[in-house]
């Protein structure tokens, strides 16, 4: 549950008990192991995860993002945006490993914040896809969280026009924080 509510006030999964939950979802995972049958429901899953290896693909050809979960085969993908002039080749395993960039990894937290506030608003107001995010991906080796932006691709008609359409959204949104980023310095 968590996964799916950030930042509107209505945080069941955060409250309920694990074993206090409706049977719907394993009952729905049944219907559908019904319907397709074990060769159906794994090629269903097997396309999930092929979505979720291009959108790897396109963000690591990305010289702004990182991918923090690059051996998890799922679909789920963790990763940060950063602004423009930031070596992506080494800033995660500095954030995570050097207290001298306690500040820039505060900095870039928040910055990868500003883009999921600005995607989720767009995706409210149906205008984008929604991504979620976690507040600690993992905790740095001097104790600080580390946000990471995420996407759950859990359509089976997600194809490579509905990735790239993500990336141009993305893209759009780190702009913006971009721009909050300098805005903010300047006043």
């Amino acid at each position: 549950m968590p996964y799916l509510f950030h930042g509107d006030g209505y945080n069941p999964g955060m409250f309920t008990l694990e074993t206090s939950r409706g049977g719907g979802g394993p009952l729905s995972a049944y219907a559908n192991l019904r319907l397709f049958g074990k060769d159906g429901l794994r090629s269903l899953i097997g396309h999930l995860v092929e979505m979720a290896e291009l959108l790897k693909e396109f963000l690591e050809g990305n010289t702004a993002a990182v991918v923090l979960n690059n051996g998890n085969y799922g679909p789920v993908t963790l990763f940060r945006l950063y602004p423009g002039g930031i070596d992506t080749w080494s800033i995660d395993e500095q954030e995570r490993t050097d207290a001298t960039m306690l500040d820039s990894l505060r900095r870039h937290n928040e910055y990868n914040h500003c883009i999921y506030e600005y995607m989720h608003a767009h995706s409210m107001a149906g205008l984008g896809a929604h991504i979620s995010m976690t507040s600690c991906y993992c905790m740095s080796d001097y104790g600080e969280p580390i946000l990471a932006l995420k996407s759950y691709i859990m359509s089976p008609f997600t194809d490579e026009s509905h990735i790239e359409a993500l990336m141009e959204d993305l893209m759009t949104a780190r702009q913006y924080a971009t721009d909050a980023v300098l805005e903010a310095e300047n006043e």
